[in-house]
């Protein structure tokens, strides 16, 4: 057994036990319907539990699905994740999920992702759409189509974003409203950018990204049909 082998054993066990440690925390949550919140799989706190409701690309990234509606993810490089079984979705839907970043750099993206198809595979075969915030009040729309990340709409100051305080990340709503002709980006209820449809992928899978070494939780993600995009800003 070589060193760099003890090292990475550690470094993985260490990973898993911050994520544990912040799944205790958010076990002890109650969701919206009073219920006292559970691991997943009738009380496997495993990271490998996670598997049963999320899958995770590549999967370095750590996972773990609390009570349902929680999940708290640790990354080593950027990681995807979507629901296991989850169906492939087309306009009008929207999308919406709570993000809090408890560990991570300034300026590391996470957000939503949509439109998404060949995510089990390598980045080269990969597809979606995403929206993603960081820690300094920006966000930043960009598309994957294989290995080209063509950029949406780059990143963008934008008041209606929570800033980090004192090197943690404050709860940020984000939501995806997407039509056929026209979608919609929103912070914390607030529009940060109007797009045309036929500029993103749309149609497929929906989940979340997130970036380089991270501690990020994840509350009350959710795929609802229909999208109301409101007026123009």
């Amino acid at each position: 057994m070589t060193a760099p082998y003890l090292h990475d054993m550690g470094s993985r066990f260490a990973r898993a036990a911050s994520v544990l440690a912040l799944a205790a925390m958010l076990g002890g949550c109650r969701g919206k319907d009073g219920a006292q919140g559970q691991p997943a799989r009738g009380g496997d706190a495993s990271p490998s539990a996670a598997a049963a409701a999320w899958k995770t690309n590549p999967a370095a990234g750590e996972a773990l699905v609390v009570g349902g509606d929680s999940v708290a993810i640790e990354t080593g490089p950027h990681t995807i994740l979507w629901p296991a079984g989850a169906q492939e979705l087309a306009p009008p839907y929207t999308l919406r999920a709570t993000f809090t970043k408890h560990r991570g750099r300034l300026h590391e993206g996470y957000g939503i992702l949509f439109g998404g198809s060949g995510l089990d595979g390598p980045e080269t075969g990969q597809v979606y759409s995403y929206l993603l915030v960081r820690g300094d009040g920006s966000f930043l729309v960009k598309r994957r189509q294989g290995a080209e990340t063509p950029v949406v709409r780059d990143w963008t100051q934008s008041g209606a974003i929570r800033r980090d305080v004192d090197e943690e990340g404050r709860p940020n709503e984000l939501e995806v409203v997407v039509t056929d002709t026209v979608t919609v980006f929103r912070v914390n209820g607030a529009e940060v950018a109007r797009v045309p449809s036929s500029e993103l992928s749309v149609r497929g899978l929906a989940g979340v990204r997130t970036a380089h070494e991270c501690l990020l939780v994840v509350r009350d993600f959710r795929v609802e049909p229909g999208a109301s995009t409101g007026g123009a800003r």
